[in-house]
């Protein structure tokens, strides 16, 4: 007598399997303590291509979160005759330079709480649940684009022909591909081997593209913006085209390479955000749109009872694009823009968005008007750091507040972040909903590096890897390089700073890895001297270090060997009206603890001082009560600090913004009284050859070379 089968109790999801399509699920059986690994090879075949047996025409799950705010969709629009010249404003391939290198390793070449409470948290640690009442009345509570059965608004313009050759970048770049090609460039990307080629650029500066397989600069991407981003795009670019920067940033986008681009400015501020929202949004409604069109495949099949193949078009998690800005008045910028791109041009309606992001008792009369542009544009509005919020579009609408894994975008800090993805041990820690990211644009990170760039390099560090849950994925649907591990090559990095440092350049380096190729891009540097005022002695002298691992402390050590017995003996002598300016918070709490350790008559000014410190300082340095103030570059940064009585300027270290060059220099115009004689006036900066991306902000492009090559070790600029 046969052993009597185990009964099995049903849950809701298998009875609603069973009505649905007659048979259970076969992995509905297995628990959550199964690994994702072994779920995954269950899904790849021997040849590395799934097999994963599937019902064709099986409904994505509507998942299940906090309700967004929904905005209402506006009426339908045919096809504009707008779109054929938005696409015809774009450029043509730019022309490469005849200094083509041969294929060179990168590193020789650079030396230099729940899945369900997972939306918007404050900076606290206690997430706030708000009851969501801003739907707006008669919107409709419709499915999310990548759940329609109907078709889209407006194809994609890259309808690939089964069999044939796909046109569009975005499908190209995305597509599963096993062939030989494909195996060269993954190799030589893993191994950092590119072809380097510099590229005319008259508009944008300096540009080099690190070419995988030697494929080098292509051709413009003949469909690259969806017709139903034309006129939103139109609305939100005060109905102009293209601007000229704007076409050359998305030429450089739209081949999904990953690029850095080292000139931002407030002046092109809103050129460039708009640029990549178009860009972020282009990428999320195309795939939306192959996602359409493969569930039609698969419900005809299912209706046909035929077999539509393997048609996979998703990753293990919902969110697609990671947007990283480092204030809350940025997310309300870029968040705006993507909801009027979403929503056919309309205006916002999300009253708590509006408060929680807003500048709404923020006024710009709080920024002091005596601080420079870029301060008070930098810090108008809400400049809290800590943030993370969740946009899910729609088919003509667009929601915030979504719960991360229920949403297409994710625009958050680095802070923000951090807060969910924890550290190593943490209970509660979460990166699963960055396991699909395809687009990751970090913006301003000349600001974030004067917040915690650790942070920044931690979301660089668990992107794309694998989650512990399957979070209801389809295996059948899921790509299958997200299911070979190899989903970081096909992620593409977008990097915009105004300046470029070795920060950046280290992403660059070592996260940027797609199997496209990348391009540097930095403008030709006039100098900061050049905006000096004040007619002061510049006096450059380049330090000896033996290597990049022992430049700190050769640095250091001229410092307590030579400078610092200078500064003791001028302030013996009297001139006590000296600052020292040091830009790395490591190198300042060093020498901070020196000073101390000597006795010696000074203060010390960082972002962590109050008011009422920095003020006393500052008058103490003005009434030469005072040997010398030791000054921080985050301090400046927060601050602007306007130090008045300054004779002697010692940079132990470059600022690496050389804006601040030039604002402390000009500070000297400020002596403490009329009778401070001109050769009182000086400054000094100490550099080694391991900074030459600071110094060729400081002294021009031209002349950046001779400081760091000649035999001579000091340079003076009167």
């Amino acid at each position: 007598m046969p052993p009597a089968k185990k009964s099995r109790k049903l849950s809701r999801k298998d009875l609603n399997q069973l009505k649905e399509y007659g048979e259970l699920d076969p992995f509905s059986n297995l628990g959550e303590e199964n690994d994702l690994d072994d779920l995954i090879s269950k899904a790849i075949s021997r040849n590395g291509f799934g097999r994963l047996a599937s019902t064709p025409g099986l409904p994505k799950a509507k998942q299940k979160g906090h309700r967004g705010l929904a905005i209402s969709k506006p009426p339908k629009a045919s096809r504009p005759d707008a779109y054929s010249k938005l696409l015809n404003s774009l450029p043509s391939a730019p022309a490469a330079t005849a200094n083509q290198g041969a294929a060179t390793s990168e590193d020789e070449a650079e030396e230099s709480d729940s899945d369900t409470q997972m939306g918007e948290g404050a900076a606290a640690d206690v997430e706030v649940e708000y009851e969501v009442d801003e739907v707006e009345h008669g919107a409709e509570e419709s499915e999310s684009d990548g759940e329609s059965d109907g078709e889209s608004d407006g194809d994609s313009g890259a309808e690939a022909i089964d069999g044939g050759a796909i046109e569009d970048y975005m499908e190209k770049h995305v597509a599963d591909d096993d062939s030989s090609q494909m195996h060269r460039r993954l190799a030589a990307v893993s191994q950092k081997e590119y072809t380097q080629v510099a590229v005319d650029e008259p508009l944008l500066g300096q540009a080099v593209l690190y070419s995988v397989d030697g494929q080098g600069v292509r051709p413009p991407n003949p469909n690259s913006i969806t017709p139903r981003l034309t006129k939103p795009f139109q609305k939100l670019n005060n109905g102009q085209d293209l601007s000229a920067l704007q076409q050359r940033l998305l030429g450089w986008f739209d081949q999904y390479l990953d690029v850095v681009y080292a000139d931002r400015s407030f002046d092109k501020e809103d050129e460039i955000t708009t640029a990549y929202a178009l860009h972020a949004m282009n990428h999320i409604l195309k795939s939306k749109d192959l996602e359409r069109r493969n569930k039609a495949k698969l419900t005809k099949a299912h209706a046909e009872g035929t077999d539509a193949g393997e048609l996979r078009d998703q990753g293990f998690t919902r969110p697609r694009v990671l947007i990283v800005l480092p204030f809350r008045n940025s997310a309300y910028n870029v968040v705006e823009k993507l909801y009027k791109l979403a929503s056919g041009g309309q205006d916002m309606n999300a009253p708590r968005f509006v408060k929680e992001y807003g500048p709404a008792g923020y006024e710009e009369s709080v920024v002091s008007k005596r601080k420079p542009d870029d301060f008070r544009k930098t810090f108008a509005g809400n400049i809290d750091d800590g943030f993370r919020i969740g946009v899910q579009l729609y088919r003509k609408t667009a929601r915030v507040y979504t719960d991360l894994y229920h949403s297409d975008i994710i625009v958050a800090s680095p802070l923000g972040l951090r807060m969910v993805t924890g550290s190593e041990g943490d209970e509660r820690r979460d990166f699963d909903f960055l396991s699909s990211i395809e687009m990751v644009i970090v913006d301003q990170c000349d600001a974030l590096l004067m917040q915690n760039w650790e942070h920044v390099s931690h979301v660089f560090g668990h992107l794309n890897a694998t989650p512990k849950k399957d979070h209801g994925c389809d295996f059948s649907r899921i790509r299958q390089w997200y299911l070979e591990g190899t989903a970081q090559h096909r992620r593409q990095t977008i990097l915009i700073s105004e300046y470029m440092t070795p920060e950046i350049q280290a992403v660059f380096n070592n996260n940027c890895r797609s199997i496209e190729g990348k391009v540097r891009i930095k403008p030709v540097y006039p100098g900061a001297v050049t905006d000096v005022i004040a007619q002061v002695p510049q006096i450059f002298k380049r330090l000896s270090v033996k290597r990049l691992q022992s430049a700190a402390d050769d640095r250091f050590a001229h410092f307590a060997d030579h400078v610092f017995p200078e500064l003791q003996k001028a302030s013996t002598t009297g001139d006590k009206h000296i600052l020292l300016f040091v830009s790395s918070y490591f190198d300042f709490v060093r020498i901070r603890n020196f000073c101390r350790d000597k006795c010696c008559s000074f203060a010390a000014i960082s972002e962590y001082s109050t008011t009422s410190e920095a003020m006393a300082a500052r008058r103490s340095l003005f009434a030469g009560e005072l040997g010398f103030i030791l000054y921080s570059e985050r301090a400046h940064f927060y601050h602007r600090y306007p130090i008045k009585g300054i004779h002697r300027l010692v940079f132990y270290s470059l600022p690496e913004h050389p804006l601040f060059y030039t604002e402390l220099l000009n500070l000297m115009l400020t002596s403490n009284d009329e009778t401070a004689s001109p050769e009182l006036l000086s400054c000094t900066a100490l550099y080694t050859k391991y900074d030459q991306l600071k110094i060729e902000r400081i002294v021009g492009s031209k002349l950046a070379s001779q400081l760091l090559t000649s035999e001579r070790s000091q340079f003076t600029f009167a």
